[in-house]
């Protein structure tokens, strides 16, 4: 939430988002709290990713990176596969350490565009 706080300053919707977070979700008519996070599909996440991946986006055009961003799939583009490699890891340490955010693994890939 302190990134969050970063962008908005008005308290009563910091309350609101906050009180969204905790609601919970509702699976098969029961709802169940949430430890962490905003719901998957939710109609916060996009504006929540945007407030929390625009330090990442700075910091790819700081390391003059060409990226593609829509809400939080990320497309980084590089020459080689090593390179490939390289912007991976450490562009995921930045996001776990300094945004502490956790990665996918899982849907996290090096790939070629075609």
């Amino acid at each position: 939430m302190s990134l969050v706080a970063r962008e908005v300053k008005d308290k009563r919707v910091l309350k609101l988002i906050r009180a969204y977070l905790n609601s919970g979700v509702m699976i098969n008519g029961v709802v169940v709290e949430t430890d962490k996070g905003c719901p998957q599909g939710g109609p916060l996440s996009p504006l929540l990713s945007n407030i929390m991946l625009d330090v990442l986006d700075k910091e790819l055009e700081e390391r003059n990176h060409k990226f593609c961003r829509y809400a939080d799939d990320n497309q980084l583009y590089v020459k080689t596969h090593k390179a490939a490699e390289r912007v991976m890891k450490s562009i995921t340490i930045f996001i776990e350490d300094k945004l502490k955010l956790k990665v996918n693994k899982r849907k996290s890939a090096i790939g070629r565009p075609w």
